[in-house]
């Protein structure tokens, strides 16, 4: 049975005053599908969670979060290193954007080896790897790296000031510096390009240790 916050996710359609049959029709889907969903008696696939971030303008890793698909697959065996294993679950592109893979892949041991340190002491926290897939522009000297980052509902004071992904009203993610924000989301973001921008953030949580 899947581990699903099923009353997140009432709670997201009763404050936007939408119901589970709109989303179902959203989604393709029979009400009745989407309902054993959110009971946990059907496991939610990662394309699913990118049509209800877009439905509720939540970013696609909150959803993630909150489904149990944060990109953790199941418990090591014997000899292995404690804590449920990590997947690449996103991209990151030229424009700085974070797109959801449609089904999360392995990483080399390697690559998890080097991002230990990191992230070892917040292993109880679900923890997302992305790759960066830029082969021009500003990300370019980044591509093929790894960033590892855990999934937030809020703006996370250790972000400020560092590189982050910061969730978007709307439901988009992107890979930028937060310059500053305020605890109602208005913030200034600084681009991969360089540019600076105003925006007005619902989340944000800093890279916790990029692998090149």
């Amino acid at each position: 049975m899947a581990e699903i916050d099923g009353d997140w996710f009432h709670n997201q359609l009763d404050d936007r005053g939408q119901s589970l049959r709109a989303l179902a029709r959203h989604l393709g889907k029979d009400a009745s599908a989407v309902s054993r969903t959110f009971s946990g008696k059907r496991r939610m696939t990662m394309e699913e969670a990118a049509e209800i971030a877009a439905f509720l303008g939540v970013p696609v890793t909150e959803v993630m979060h909150h489904a149990g698909i944060t990109g953790r697959a199941g418990m090591p065996g014997y000899g292995e290193r404690p804590g449920p294993k990590i997947l690449l679950s996103a991209t990151i592109g030229e424009d700085g954007e974070v797109r959801l893979l449609a089904e999360p892949q392995p990483l080399p041991q390697a690559v998890l080896d080097k991002a230990q340190p990191a992230i070892g002491a917040g292993r109880h926290r679900a923890i997302i790897a992305a790759q960066v897939r830029a082969s021009s522009g500003p990300l370019s000297i980044w591509d093929d790296a790894v960033l590892f980052f855990a999934p937030t509902d809020s703006i996370e004071p250790g972000a400020i000031g560092t590189l982050s992904i910061c969730g978007l009203t709307g439901g988009k993610q992107i890979l930028a510096k937060l310059d500053r924000a305020r605890k109602t989301g208005e913030a200034r973001v600084v681009l991969p390009a360089g540019k600076i921008e105003e925006a007005l953030l619902t989340t944000a949580t800093p890279v916790l240790v990029l692998i090149p």
